[in-house]
């Protein structure tokens, strides 16, 4: 399911870079373009991977490589550990959700 115009919208908002509209910021403080193909230079990656719960705090801007590569094909314990820390931060109302989808095995 894709993610709504208007969530992707308020998600560019949230992770928009403080120094310039054009970009968001994800959790390694990259700058990613807004403007492009979504799925090849910014993805926004649903941590329970249930892609039809389009939570603002469920979603977080990763890159190509850290989406394809770390997330889904290494299943990289390091990365997801990164996440969670950084959206642990961001939401910590939310750790349990984080803690379960991120950190524990499945």
């Amino acid at each position: 399911m894709e993610i709504p115009k208007k969530v992707r919208e308020q998600l560019d908002k949230l992770y928009e870079a403080n120094d310039n509209i054009d970009y968001v910021v994800d959790y390694k403080g990259q700058y990613i373009p807004k403007k492009g193909n979504v799925f090849t230079i910014r993805h926004y990656h649903h941590i329970d991977q249930n892609r039809s719960n389009n939570e603002l705090w469920n979603l977080i801007p990763l890159t190509y490589n850290d989406h394809i590569i770390e997330i889904h094909t290494k299943n990289n314990k390091l990365v997801r550990q990164q996440i969670y820390e950084y959206m642990t931060n961001k939401f910590p109302e939310h750790e349990k959700h984080y803690r379960e989808y991120l950190l524990e095995d499945k």
